[in-house]
């Protein structure tokens, strides 16, 4: 994870790291859990002979972290490569004949110290040999190493199933043409990528300058810019959110991904500045997998944006980090609270959305509805439970012709 300002410097003969704040925990769990489940999700297949998999890390930084605590923490590139190792080891107990996942890596940093840091970080986890043959490192900016790269994952075949990590530290450093290309180019790709949104819209102005910023990364189009002024002045409290659904919206255009959740993290903090981690995919299982992640790691949630996917990780909320259990809410009050929250709204539109066709897979409910909620697929199935108990919705098995009672069938329809 590179970044632009002093905190972020890296020497490893001089063991300089940047120390990592809790904020940065949680996304690097999440990510460590997400290639993991993704791993175990597509081996289901038990005569799958062998399975394809690339990483590419655009920000990848030095590697390592001080945790705060008199020990180290690592950075992204070796989560991932022993995320892979331990999910090969755990989808091999009790086979007879076990399977491999074969691997390419290519780590990007724009600074020639951070790539020699993570280097030397890679030889002490037993990874040099792996550097030059599924391990490469690349000393560029991202945007220019890009085509280098796809070209080599093409190379590499296996699907083209890559999972791209940009953690970049603004909101300007990948445009979204750019991750446009990566869908256009890559078939089966994925992208994780921080966007600094809080920075974006508190800046936000009607200037030039400004008009031009937004318009580098491809969003200028989905700014209402002849009523932001008024946004501001009416809608004082209310605006940012505003701004947030205009440029939620925007994302999912230009980056070309059929399917998107946004998870918010904010720092620790009396004014932090919140960004947005965001997966962005065009296989709906891939998304129904990062939502039960989220539902995990989630300790907030916005309500002026529900039911939309904004939920995410508060700092100040994390027992963890505080000291201080949050008596309004704690880890717990937000499952069962936002659980209710959701089943609820979703127990009303649903069945309205339903009857207005005669007949639709469930899988086809979820695709229209992914990007709109923040549920995952247990939970939309259970929020239609009253619906098919009372009649409203008739529920049934694949063949057609099996009535189910819960909210567990493969087809809803009008009875």
């Amino acid at each position: 994870m590179a970044k632009d300002d002093e905190k972020y410097r890296w020497d490893w003969l001089t063991q300089t790291f940047p120390t990592i704040d809790p904020h940065s925990k949680i996304k690097h769990q999440i990510i460590d859990e997400y290639i993991q489940a993704y791993i175990d999700v597509l081996m289901r297949n038990q005569l799958m002979p062998e399975l394809g998999l690339s990483i590419v890390d655009g920000f990848s930084g030095g590697g390592i972290y001080h945790d705060g605590a008199g020990g180290t923490h690592f950075g992204s590139p070796v989560i991932a490569l022993e995320a892979i190792q331990e999910s090969e080891v755990r989808n091999n107990q009790d086979r007879i004949k076990p399977r491999t996942i074969r691997s390419q890596h290519h780590f990007v940093d724009v600074k020639p110290e951070n790539i020699a840091c993570l280097h030397s970080v890679l030889a002490t986890r037993g990874h040099a040999p792996r550097v030059g043959q599924d391990v490469h490192l690349h000393t560029a900016e991202f945007t220019q190493a890009l085509p280098i790269i796809a070209q080599k994952l093409k190379q590499f075949g296996k699907g083209e199933r890559v999972l791209f990590l940009l953690d970049q530290y603004g909101y300007g450093d990948v445009p979204f043409p750019r991750i446009k290309w990566i869908f256009q180019n890559l078939s089966s790709a994925e992208v994780l990528l921080t966007f600094n949104v809080d920075f974006l819209v508190t800046y936000l102005a009607d200037r030039q300058a400004n008009r031009k910023a937004i318009s580098n990364i491809g969003l200028d189009h989905h700014v209402p810019w002849s009523t932001l002024k008024d946004l501001k002045a009416h809608q004082p409290r209310n605006w940012q959110y505003i701004i947030q659904r205009f440029l939620s919206e925007g994302i999912k255009q230009e980056s070309g991904a059929e399917y998107m959740t946004v998870f918010f993290i904010r720092p620790a903090g009396n004014n932090p500045m919140a960004y947005w981690f965001i997966h962005l995919a065009n296989n709906y299982r891939a998304n129904d997998v990062m939502k039960k992640i989220h539902w995990k790691y989630g300790n907030n949630f916005s309500h002026m944006l529900s039911p939309s996917s904004f939920f995410g990780y508060d700092a100040n909320r994390d027992i963890a980090v505080t000291g201080q259990p949050d008596l309004l809410l704690d880890e717990h009050h937000f499952d069962d609270a936002t659980d209710d929250r959701i089943r609820g709204e979703l127990s009303e539109l649903l069945p309205r959305q339903i009857y207005d066709r005669e007949r639709q897979p469930f899988r086809g409910l979820m695709t229209g509805l992914t990007n709109y909620t923040m549920a995952d697929e247990l939970r939309v199935k259970q929020a239609l439970d009253m619906a098919i108990a009372t009649g409203d919705v008739l529920a049934v098995d694949k063949d057609g012709k099996t009535k189910r009672r819960k909210g567990t069938s493969a087809y809803f329809g009008p009875p």
